[in-house]
């Protein structure tokens, strides 16, 4: 179904810098007159707060349940943000989609095909661009953010009873995911970029990747 407007999705793991790079590619838009809205998971009025909550419980349920929670919070954010703003004309970027819970999930033992199907009615990305780093890179950025003590067990891949130690059981789980995401990228055709370069590189290689979608919704402005 055609809307008007363009949904563009930028995947990855975490830490990866898949927010700063949804919200420079905003800017670029915004400076060339296109109307943009950036989405997320657990981003919804219904369920997002819920998701986010520091509630230890809550990432402990089953594979289907956490599923369906995930799914429920993207299918709200569709019927009351995305769909409206594709109609109006927008271009609507997505700080991830449909394809982190299915592979987080799927990792986890998840049925693939019975995840897909609760988002079989959502509209299709015109673009998805998967960003990619090495688990130490990704290490390194939580350390120098201060974040690592933030790192909860669900991130971490320690539900998976990977390793005793929380680092190491993140460093193996982002190999997992990694694997899982390259895989996906190949099979749909999505363009991969890896982050090890400069902020300025790796975003002029996903605008090189994004430009073709949106050419024709640019006004021309001196950058």
């Amino acid at each position: 179904m055609n809307l008007g407007g363009k949904l563009i999705v930028i995947e990855g793991p975490d830490h990866v810098g898949r927010s700063m790079h949804a919200r420079l590619l905003s800017e670029r838009l915004k400076a060339h007159g296109v109307a943009v809205s950036i989405v997320g998971l657990a981003r919804s009025e219904l369920l997002g707060k819920l998701i986010k909550s520091s509630n230890p419980g809550l990432h402990q349920l089953n594979w289907r349940t956490r599923a369906l929670l995930y799914a429920t919070d993207l299918h709200d954010q569709f019927i009351h943000e995305i769909e409206p703003l594709l109609a109006a004309g927008f271009v609507v970027i997505a700080d991830r989609y449909t394809l982190t819970p299915l592979i987080r999930e799927s990792i986890r033992g998840g049925d693939s095909d019975w995840i897909n199907g609760l988002y079989k009615n959502m509209t299709k990305p015109d673009i998805t661009v998967v960003l990619q780093a090495g688990g130490r890179r990704l290490l390194n950025r939580m350390m120098y953010n201060d974040s690592l003590t933030k790192l909860n067990h669900f991130e971490a891949g320690a539900d998976l009873a990977l390793s005793p130690s929380i680092t190491h059981s993140f460093l193996q789980y982002q190999k997992l995911l990694r694997a899982a995401f390259i895989q996906h990228a190949e099979k749909e055709n999505y363009p991969i970029v890896h982050t090890r370069d400069t902020v300025s590189e790796v975003h002029s290689e996903v605008w090189k990747y994004i430009l073709p979608c949106v050419e024709d919704m640019l006004q021309s402005i001196k950058e």
